[in-house]
């Protein structure tokens, strides 16, 4: 699959970890935080693979791949200053619950723009085999990261 088919379909599985917290009893907090470590290691995995293949890929497009980079990269460090927030957090805390959902926010906004500008600006300016090939190293990225979380919860 292509890097862009790939980075959406990892949107709609964390859309759909939100889903599930977003549903889960706001006293239920060992569950409440189960899906927040998954969303967590699902956003920091995505990041990952978004900053190392695909957007110095779209940064060397020329000025407008660095400028709608640039504003995404900004959004990155924003949500990775919720995440430490939030890990600092009990999910027992009163607050634990009114950050996770500013941290759905966020991530949201981010996915909109995203897909509206960055992925439009990719399809328009990548080749089909540029896509794929980043595609590949997304997938590869994403087995091993996925593999050691499986090794670390073991």
């Amino acid at each position: 699959m292509d890097a862009i088919g790939l980075l959406k379909q990892d949107h709609s599985y964390v859309q759909s970890l939100f889903n599930k917290f977003d549903r889960t009893g706001r006293n239920s907090f060992d569950k409440k935080f189960k899906l927040y470590d998954e969303i967590r290691f699902e956003l920091e995995r995505h990041t990952h693979v978004e900053e190392e293949v695909f957007y110095p890929a779209i940064k060397e497009l020329g000025p407008e791949g660095k400028k709608l980079i640039s504003e995404a990269m900004k959004e990155h460090k924003e949500v990775n200053v919720l995440i430490g927030q939030i890990d600092r957090l009990s999910p027992t805390d009163e607050n634990f619950e009114d950050r996770v959902q500013s941290l759905i926010e966020q991530v949201e906004h981010h996915v909109e723009e995203e897909e509206r500008e960055i992925f439009h600006f990719a399809q328009e300016n990548c080749s089909a085999e540029q896509l794929e090939t980043m595609g590949r190293a997304i997938e590869d990225m994403t087995r091993d990261a996925r593999d050691a979380r499986t090794r670390r919860v073991a």
